[in-house]
Parts: structure tokens; C-alpha cells; sequence
């Protein structure tokens, strides 16, 4: 026995109760091998949904021509991944429901693995793997994710072995969007993605939501997605600002929105002179304008938001070392403020938690 048919032999069981989302612009060159990623992990075609964000490769015709039994599904237009997320989760015919961007890698045994892990009965909502450098797999891009209270991101495990991770599935507070196995239901309880935000804070506003409503997010590092390792450009700088502005005014409770405004008020003049000095004003200029006019239905989004908390903020955020860019850090002088400042935050973390409800 040899070629498809020894590999469809030893592909490992596919969970009968997952289907597979991808969501694509302009994937040419990364869908093959997802794909081929994908089918070794023993997804049928039938089960694998292409969600295309108006691409303007030729992604759609390859995919026409060669993978025929796999579903695609055109967007009009490119509004970030999450139209796609959603359009994917309401489309959804199985409960649950392994969404992938369109470079992520996985391992053969990575979506059993993750749906072992996903046991509704103990309140998981959604797995994540342990995401690894493609050009370096035996190194962590993303794991152990949590949500600074200053709405930041923390990766703890950015750039560290993957094997010091060791092999204990946790619950996290954050996990990158590459790859996620959703309880479907779950995700339509907590309201979706949120599908303005374009790029940026998208999946952690997602996370934090579903922790927030008392789900898990449970972290399995058996479980293995290689991601093309890239920095973002600085045109995501308007909808990573407007985006974690919104984050804040969305889902935090009132108290805490007061008791960290002192550390808020230092915050945001300093995020804003970087950016002066970096030359990125525009982009604060364009973030605020793209606020402006969410504002008017925050008010029934918080309450909806706030009517399903089932953890408190105190609970939800932590205090580490910020993930910022090395060209907006500078060199030596820079990365010493940086370590102060991280320093700083921690010790008002302290101060001001225990003063939460």
C-alpha cells in the first residue's frame, strides 16, 4: 500500500462532531500546504469549509480546480477575518467547529487532541494548541496567553523553547486567533466575534468574553499549529488603538474603569508620544474618528456584555511584561523604561486589585 491510500490509513481518527473552517485573503501561496495539513489530520473534504475574504489572487480558482470536494464561500468584501468567523459559526452543521487561519499548520493528532480536550461537561468552551514558528517549530509564537488589566495582550512563552512548556493543558485568559476548536453554541451564547474590529483585540475580545462568562479556554500543548511568523505593519496601528479603546469601554466593569484611570491617564499620553516620535500620529487620529461612532450603541452592549459576567474583572486580568514592538521600543535606554514601566504597573496592579469588587 502506498501514496493516498496509506495515508488515509494512517491519518488519525477525525472527531465525527468537528468540521473545519478556514477563512482566506489572498492564501495562494499558504493554502496548499494548509490543506494538506488539514487532510492528514483525516478531515473529510466534505467537512472543510474556504471562507474567502473577496481575494484578488487566483486562490479561488486553484481551489475550484484542485480541491473540488472542499466548499468555498465567497465574501464580497475584505472586512477583516471576523465576517468570515461568523459567517462560519451561524453556517455551522456539526457542534463544534475547528476555525483556522489560512497559515496555520497543523499537526497530524492536533484536532483530536484539541477535541479530547474541549469536555463541555467541565465548562470548556473552546481548546487552543500551542502555536509554534513555522521556519522554527521547536519555538513558541504564542502560548499561555492572558489579558493585561492595562488591555494588552501578554505571551509569556514568545520565543521560548517549545519543550520548557511541558506538556500540561492549562486554562488561559488569551489565545492568538490562528487556530480554535469552538463549542458552537457556546460562541453564539457569548454574541461572536466581534466583526467591526477588523484586525486587532478581535480574538481577544472573543476570549475574554467567553472566560468572562464563566467558559474555559483551555490550552493544550500536545496539541501543535505552526504559524508563518511575520510582524504586523504599521497600518494596523488605527484599528489596534480604536479596537482596545472599545475593549475597554465595552467590557470592563464600571469600578475597575475607575480604579485604573490614574494608570490610564499615564498610559495613553505615553502610547501617544511614541507614536508622535515614531511618526504614527495619523494613526491616533484615525483610531479616534473610528470610535467615535461605535459610542452610541455602547450603552446596550455593555449591558448585554456585563449581564452574562460570571467572573470579575479582579479575576480576569493580571500584570506582566507588555509585548511591544522593538522599533517602538528603541535600543538600550528604551528597553531599560520599558522594564521600569512594566515594573511600575505591576505595583499598581497590586494596589488596586484587592480593591475590586
Amino acid at each position: 500500500m502506498s501514496g493516498p491510500a496509506l495515508a488515509e490509513t494512517l491519518a488519525p481518527a477525525f472527531p465525527e462532531d468537528v468540521e473545519v473552517a478556514v477563512v482566506a485573503f489572498n492564501a495562494r501561496d499558504t493554502l496548499p500546504r494548509l490543506l494538506d495539513c488539514v487532510r492528514e489530520s483525516g478531515a473529510p473534504g466534505d467537512r472543510i469549509t474556504i471562507y474567502d475574504m473577496a481575494s484578488t489572487d487566483d486562490s479561488p480558482a486553484w481551489l475550484a480546480r484542485e480541491h473540488r470536494d472542499v466548499r468555498v464561500v465567497r465574501l464580497p468584501t475584505n472586512n477583516g477575518p471576523d465576517p468570515g468567523r461568523n459567517l462560519a459559526l451561524r453556517s455551522a452543521t456539526r457542534p463544534y467547529l475547528l476555525l483556522l487561519d489560512a497559515d496555520a499548520y497543523v499537526r497530524p493528532d492536533a484536532p483530536a487532541r484539541l477535541r479530547a480536550a474541549l469536555d463541555p461537561s467541565k465548562k470548556v468552551g473552546t481548546t487552543v494548541p500551542v502555536v509554534v514558528h513555522a521556519n522554527d517549530p521547536a519555538t513558541v509564537q504564542y502560548a499561555g496567553g492572558s489579558m493585561h488589566f492595562i488591555c494588552e495582550a501578554i505571551n509569556p512563552w514568545l520565543d521560548r523553547p517549545l519543550a520548557a512548556r511541558g506538556t500540561d493543558a492549562r486554562d488561559i485568559g488569551a489565545a492568538p486567533g490562528v487556530a480554535y476548536l469552538i463549542d458552537v453554541a457556546v460562541a453564539h451564547k457569548i454574541g461572536l466575534f466581534d466583526d467591526r474590529y477588523f484586525i486587532g483585540k478581535e480574538d481577544g475580545d472573543f476570549c475574554h468574553r467567553l472566560v468572562m462568562a464563566g467558559y474555559r479556554l483551555v490550552e493544550d500543548p500536545l496539541a501543535i499549529v505552526e504559524h508563518r511568523s511575520k510582524p504586523r505593519s504599521a497600518w494596523l496601528f488605527p484599528c489596534q488603538i480604536r479596537n482596545r479603546w472599545h475593549f475597554l469601554l465595552k467590557n470592563y466593569e464600571v469600578r475597575t474603569l475607575l480604579l485604573i484611570a490614574p494608570a490610564l491617564a499615564i498610559h495613553e499620553p505615553l502610547q501617544l508620544g511614541v507614536l508622535i516620535v515614531k511618526g504614527h500620529l495619523g494613526a491616533y487620529l484615525t483610531a479616534v474618528r473610528g470610535l467615535l461612532p461605535w459610542l452610541r450603541t455602547l450603552g446596550p452592549e455593555r449591558r448585554r456584555i456585563q449581564g452574562m459576567r460570571v467572573v470579575r474583572d479582579r479575576d480576569l486580568f493580571i500584570a506582566a511584561p507588555l509585548v511591544v514592538r522593538q522599533d517602538l521600543v528603541g535600543g538600550r535606554l528604551g528597553g531599560w523604561f520599558k522594564r521600569a514601566y512594566d515594573a511600575w504597573l505591576r505595583g499598581y496592579w497590586r494596589v488596586v486589585r484587592p480593591l475590586l469588587s
